[in-house]
């Protein structure tokens, strides 16, 4: 994912456009769909990257890195950064694809735990409610039924207004298959693609919704440019062999880079 090599910048205009071809969504919802990524995926990626500096790349042990072979700084430092990724953007990518389903559902997240809660299209008296999670595994026991308590308080609400309620727990990816909740039948626990189709109309949107985040990728790239080249060169000061190899002895130990200085503030003119 990350490069020093900035890319080519891509329009907005452009990006809005591909997405609106990939997923068969109107412009508008394109745009919301474009907006989303870069809020909640590329700006929250690139603001841990200026934190980030050469020296602590060796904080993560390095054995994870020389006992699969890599002796070379440059690959030592795009594989840190990718694993140190990993985990932040799995939580960002899934904070984002509940934004998607909101914008192309047309639906809002309600102030009662629920992630999802929509009018039923085509019968606009039925409410339908949605707590959702990443992947099969995400949720132990206890978020389980955190959801779940969720759920049940907002449909109650609902229905004291006599308004008809589904209750759905959504998986965004990793569930083939559809079936109520063991525990609470009236629960519905929907399959990724079952979910996907049905908030967005379209039946294979999760397919489509893949391509879609290789298209935005130049988002991220775009913004992690600069701050990957400062943390390589940063990285090879002091763990450069003089040959571009890795410095064993210093990964050990790392030494210490000088601060940073920070720019002076203008000084004000007198009036």
């Amino acid at each position: 994912m990350y490069s020093s090599v900035v890319a080519a910048p891509v329009s907005r205009a452009t990006l809005v456009s591909a997405v609106q071809t990939a997923l068969g969504v109107d412009a508008q919802k394109a745009d919301a769909i474009v907006t989303a990524f870069d809020d909640y995926v590329a700006k929250p990626l690139a603001a841990n990257l200026t934190k980030l500096r050469g020296r602590d790349l060796a904080k993560r042990n390095p054995m994870i890195y020389t006992v699969r072979g890599v002796t070379s700084v440059d690959e030592w430092v795009d594989r840190v950064l990718e694993d140190k990724e990993t985990s932040a953007i799995e939580s960002h990518i899934g904070t984002w694809q509940e934004e998607v389903a909101r914008i192309v559902s047309g639906g809002v997240k309600p102030g009662s735990g629920v992630d999802l809660q929509r009018d039923q299209p085509g019968n606009a008296r039925v409410v339908e409610l949605y707590a959702i999670q990443s992947a099969p595994n995400t949720k132990s026991s206890g978020g389980r039924r955190s959801d779940v308590d969720a759920l049940k308080k907002a449909a109650g609400a609902l229905r004291a207004s006599k308004r008809p309620v589904e209750m759905n727990i959504a998986v965004l990816s990793g569930r083939s298959t559809t079936s109520p909740l063991r525990a609470d039948p009236n629960i519905v626990v929907l399959g990724s693609d079952d979910f996907w189709e049905k908030v967005s109309s379209i039946p294979d949107f999760r397919a489509r919704l893949i391509r879609v985040t290789n298209i935005l990728s130049v988002l991220i790239k775009g913004r992690a440019a600069t701050e990957v080249a400062r943390i390589k060169k940063e990285a090879k000061q002091l763990f450069d062999d003089g040959k571009g190899g890795l410095q064993l002895d210093a990964l050990a130990d790392p030494p210490k880079l000088p601060r940073r200085r920070r720019p002076k503030p203008p000084r004000q003119q007198g009036t």
